[in-house]
């Protein structure tokens, strides 16, 4: 029983490292989400003053396709430059390292922490799913707030163009 509360105990961390990682990732990543987003609408606004909002709507859409195209050339490129610069005896020699470390201790180390987290995992899983839906249903009015509040800024409206006149009474 003491080893197993090793095992547990170094699960335990890994998750908790894992979750801090990812939590700590998500707070650098979403500001800077949102700063693209008025970023974004700042440049759509600009453009609609300029052009026609289709052609301005056409430009933004573009840079995006852009810049998803770039980020995919650098991503092929950068995965392609490992295996094309290393030499066809050191990639013999990686391989063989790789599958002598598979038959050793370090295989039976990987599998056992798999197996550690899988049922760490399947065991956890009950016990979260209630206070998750707890928590979903006690602050169920703001999540309906914010579902709606997505639903009307989401929704495009017809605006009026400058030679058209506004009038309450139509």
């Amino acid at each position: 029983m003491l080893g197993l509360g090793f095992i547990f105990r170094k699960a335990q961390a890994t998750v908790d490292n894992a979750i801090a990682q990812l939590v700590w990732g998500l707070l650098m990543v979403v500001p800077l989400l949102v700063a693209a987003g008025f970023a974004t609408a700042a440049a759509a606004s600009y453009l609609h003053r300029v052009y026609e909002p289709e052609i301005a709507n056409l430009i933004v859409a573009g840079a995006y396709a852009l810049a998803a195209a770039l980020m995919a050339i650098i991503y092929a490129v950068r995965r392609a430059e490992p295996a094309a610069s290393e030499d066809p005896k050191a990639q013999d020699d990686k391989a063989a390292e790789s599958q002598a470390a598979e038959s050793g201790a370090g295989a039976a180390m990987n599998a056992a922490d798999r197996e550690v987290m899988l049922a760490a995992l399947t065991t956890l899983a009950p016990l979260t799913i209630r206070p998750v839906l707890t928590a979903l249903f006690r602050n169920l009015p703001i999540v309906l707030a914010i579902a709606v509040a997505a639903f009307i800024l989401t929704r495009v409206t017809e605006i009026a163009g400058p030679d058209e006149a506004l009038s309450p009474a139509e």
